[in-house]
């Protein structure tokens, strides 16, 4: 595992990071609520990847920066600008919209969430995996004969390294050298452990292994690498390890952030407990917005 020089600057964000993955975490949980019910019909949790998500997501520059985020991206989308009610729409709609299609069979309705909002340059996710790494490299080609300063940031999942689209992806970005970040968000047991150490990287493209579950390590390593790209020094990959089973402590990202957040002498039992008491209420008032909503809209 790569060892990042934590930047002071982080430290003023900490209590913010910490309320954004709690909010992923809240919502992400409401979702999964809708699904056992039966109102939505998907729903791939961010559960252990909130740090990556989150730490990540606050470096991009919303309006000027592009992100092409994947389903699994809850945390992206939130920390980008979008607002409870709105991903709670975005799971309702789409699954009314099956329901109610008699044209859509049911062996081919999409089996992954679509995020978009174009109003922060979110760009909507394609269900091909590794297909959004291709868009993303073009979208920076843009940019650069644009002379832009906009860096286009990609994610990507578990498998997504397999396919021949993202190879291609990538080497078209390092070959032309292009203000492009690719953050991969692999769900493992061992964080040691690099998932592309057989791939064959193309030369010119700055691969990192990254802690995903320590939102500091995250932040600084994004921060670095969306000034590399924005410096036009090139695309950079950052492979982050996650785990989606957090049944242990250090694995938590919550617990991690709140650890950090206590080191620094500013965590607050009563801060922390009045923030998850309003997110709850305002997540849940959300949900029920959105539900009525879209039952009146039907």
């Amino acid at each position: 595992m790569e060892t990042i020089s934590i930047t002071s600057t982080f430290n003023p964000l900490l209590r913010d990071a910490f309320r954004c993955m709690l909010l992923t975490r809240i919502v992400d949980d409401y979702a999964l609520k809708l699904h056992e019910q039966g109102q939505i019909g998907f729903v791939a949790s961010c559960r252990g990847h909130e740090a990556a998500q989150v730490g990540s997501a606050l470096c991009i520059e919303v309006g000027e920066d592009f992100t092409l985020p994947y389903y699994r991206d809850l945390g992206v989308v939130l920390s980008v600008g979008m607002t409870a009610y709105e991903v709670f729409r975005t799971y309702l709609q789409a699954y009314s919209q099956w329901v109610h299609d008699s044209s859509v069979r049911a062996e081919t309705r999409p089996a992954t969430l679509h995020w978009g909002y174009h109003k922060h340059n979110i760009v909507t996710g394609p269900a091909p995996v590794a297909t959004q790494i291709l868009h993303a490299a073009g979208i920076a080609f843009a940019s650069k004969l644009r002379k832009s300063s906009a860096v286009t940031v990609a994610y990507c999942g578990d498998g997504a390294a397999t396919e021949p689209d993202f190879l291609e992806g990538v080497t078209f970005a390092a070959l032309h050298q292009l203000p492009v970040v690719f953050v991969c968000e692999q769900d493992c047991a061992d964080i040691e452990q690099a998932s592309m150490r057989g791939l064959s990287l193309p030369a010119g493209l700055d691969h990192h292994l990254i802690d995903g579950s320590d939102v500091a390590v995250v932040y600084t390593a994004m921060q670095n690498a969306m000034q590399h790209a924005r410096a036009g020094r090139g695309p950079v990959l950052l492979e982050m390890k996650v785990s989606r089973s957090i049944s242990r402590e250090q694995r938590d990202p919550l617990l991690r952030c709140q650890r950090l957040i206590e080191e620094q002498g500013i965590w607050d039992e009563q801060w922390a407990a009045e923030l998850q008491a309003r997110l709850r209420t305002e997540v849940e008032q959300a949900m029920q917005d959105a539900l009525r909503d879209v039952s009146e809209a039907d």
